[in-house]
């Protein structure tokens, strides 16, 4: 195919366009808003209502459950389901559920409630990866994607602490969350109503479609693995990257930096993730795929080691916008991976459990951590699921190559 037809190829991709991804970073920045400002979201519920820390994480890790549980549901319906509707849903049923959390203060009453957030939540998340995963440059599609969706979490969090929360608490945090996911909601129509893969990865000739067809020549089986094996690098990666960000501000606090200077370090370390995001995209596979995972990953191992040896609040910063610059740059190329090796579209939905799989493993692990040998196990740990998840998507990439 020559580079002319290419062109062609890809304008006319229904995908691959500014208003799809503009639609679909910010839906799925509806799916990650209260996994990124989880901080924030405990904090306020802990002044509002009578619960105990555990009862708090509790409402967590139903939130967790259901996100993931929708996720796994999306495998048997995502290829069938109108894509526009699907994000109507999913929006309203988070604006509903976050305005009705305001109306009670029983305990039961807001667990269920979060419950029914997650599978608002998660859908659309889950949603957001089954778009982006039928792109011509899935690894561009998913940087562009995770840099749109973290610039919802980042204006609550600089905003909501000194405008909404100080005056109107729990309620006006949740109301200003709610509005959030209403305007973004009104993009919906920007999605397709369907998808593209299951209609065209294997229907173009093994000389106009390269890489794709010398993976569609691959038995189901062997795709699968290669699809589960680069999910599970991407949750690897993620539950390291969390055992550190969950504790991070608990680390800066320890080594005598002032709590609020700490807070100011982590809101610009939001900031950074989405730029590492928007790196990723701009990248892209431009040279190839394993060289910015293996540049990334000792990216990573600096900025633990650098978060690690500070004694002073300007090299915690620095280790900590470094920290952060990988998360999404990472994910960027796991993501992808899942999606060039997914000919189906429809594993790919199973990359949104990344999120909540290791918004579960990952704290869990490092709060074990912090309380035996302490913060300098928690970040060697951080790194050593950085290199297995390098091992694992090294392996991926080269039998798909072979």
């Amino acid at each position: 195919m020559t580079s002319e037809q290419t062109s062609v190829t890809s304008a006319k991709h229904p995908i691959d366009r500014a208003s799809v991804y503009l639609a679909a970073g910010l839906l799925s920045g509806i799916g990650a808003l209260v996994s990124s400002t989880m901080p924030m979201v405990v904090g306020t519920m802990a002044e509002a209502f009578p619960f105990s820390e555990s009862q708090l994480g509790d409402i967590m890790a139903v939130f967790n459950v259901t996100f993931t549980l929708i996720a796994i549901a999306s495998l048997f319906f995502v290829r069938r389901i109108n894509w526009k509707l699907a994000a109507v849903l999913g929006s309203g049923i988070s604006v509903v559920t976050l305005f009705a959390v305001t109306l009670t203060d029983q305990y039961p009453s807001i667990m269920m409630l979060f419950a029914l957030m997650g599978i608002g939540i998660g859908g659309l998340y889950a949603l957001g990866m089954a778009v982006m995963g039928d792109s011509e440059n899935p690894d561009r599609a998913f940087g562009i994607k995770l840099g749109l969706e973290a610039l919802p979490s980042i204006i609550l969090l600089f905003a909501l602490p000194v405008l909404v929360i100080p005056y109107h608490g729990f309620t006006g945090m949740a109301y200003a969350m709610a509005a959030t996911c209403l305007v973004i909601g009104l993009l919906s129509g920007l999605l397709p109503s369907r998808g593209v893969k299951n209609e065209t990865a294997f229907a173009h000739p093994p000389a106009e479609t390269g890489e794709a067809a010398h993976m569609a020549s691959r038995s189901p089986t062997v795709l699968l693995t290669l699809s589960l094996s680069a999910l599970t690098a991407g949750i690897i990666f993620f539950s390291g990257i969390i055992a550190t960000w969950a504790f991070l501000e608990i680390m800066g606090t320890d080594k005598g930096l002032p709590a609020d200077k700490v807070g100011v370090a982590l809101a610009l370390g939001l900031l950074s993730s989405a730029v590492g995001a928007f790196v990723a995209a701009w990248l892209g596979n431009r040279i190839g795929r394993i060289l910015p995972l293996v540049a990334i990953i000792i990216v990573n191992v600096v900025s633990l080691y650098i978060i690690w040896q500070s004694t002073s609040l300007m090299s915690f910063t620095v280790g900590t916008v470094l920290f952060t610059f990988c998360v999404n740059y990472g994910l960027a190329y796991f993501f992808g991976l899942s999606a060039e090796v997914d000919l189906t579209g429809r594993f790919v939905v199973l990359s949104a459990t990344t999120l909540s799989l290791g918004g579960v493993i990952g704290p869990a692990l490092g709060g074990r951590l912090m309380e035996g040998p302490g913060f300098e196990t928690v970040l060697a740990c951080s790194a050593i699921c950085s290199f297995v998840s390098l091992v694992i998507y090294m392996i991926v990439v080269r039998v798909t190559q072979t």
